[in-house]
């Protein structure tokens, strides 16, 4: 099947936000008065808010709604963000995309507010035909909720259409959708642990050459 359109994720796939989020994650829980093991904030990479609320009342027992816990992130999220930059070539890559009219949507578990913010602040806001929060679905990844609302808005076949992930969870939510699901993540530890039926392009290698490949472009690079 021809591919015709490719929805992003957008947390560790397209920005460096992780550290971002890393910061307001421990600045809300000892603003709160309550910690969590090392490496905690790790193991929740790709989890929607709601997820994660869920792990930290299991393990703190804080007596909060989600909606106070997301309001206490947000505070401190709002700061962190501010040196949120593109990842490697992804502005490259977008304007490649965009100037060959290939249909782009967003899908993320980030809430509403926290994707709008880190689009602004990395200015890639307006490479996107659609946006798919968090907020948007009743279920986050690894549902494959937002990915279908996605294709459906684009109007394009869920088999016509590439996800492109850097975490588990969300390769999970692409392939559940039926999705060409490219699983690029940031550190190569992850690579073993890569799902049947995704398909693996290691940190080290080149996105776009990869993607200009599969949507059948010829790499202007490598003619000269």
């Amino acid at each position: 099947m021809t591919l015709k359109a490719i929805l992003w994720d957008m947390d560790g796939t397209l920005i460096d936000s992780e550290p971002a989020h890393q910061k307001a994650f421990l600045k809300a829980l000892d603003s709160l008065g309550v910690s969590v093991g090392f490496g905690t904030q790790k193991e929740m990479l790709g989890l929607s808010s709601v997820e994660v609320h869920q792990r930290v009342v299991e393990l703190t027992g804080l007596n909060i709604t989600l909606a106070q816990w997301r309001a206490e992130k947000w505070r401190h999220y709002q700061y962190c963000s501010r040196n949120i930059t593109p990842l490697k070539n992804s502005q490259a890559i977008l304007d490649a995309f965009s100037a060959k009219a290939i249909p782009m949507a967003l899908v993320s578990n980030s809430s509403r507010d926290e994707l709008e913010l880190n689009l602004e602040v990395t200015n890639l806001q307006n490479y996107f035909q659609f946006i798919i929060s968090r907020d948007d679905v009743e279920n986050g990844k690894p549902s494959p909720e937002g990915y279908l609302a996605a294709a459906k808005a684009l109007s394009i076949k869920a088999n016509e259409c590439l996800v492109i992930e850097d975490s588990l969870t969300g390769v999970k939510a692409g392939l559940a959708a039926k999705m060409t699901t490219l699983f690029h993540p940031e550190s190569d530890s992850l690579a073993p642990l890569c799902p049947e039926g995704a398909i693996l392009l290691r940190p080290d290698k080149d996105l776009n050459e990869w993607l200009l490949t599969a949507f059948n472009y010829p790499d202007e690079n490598r003619k000269r």
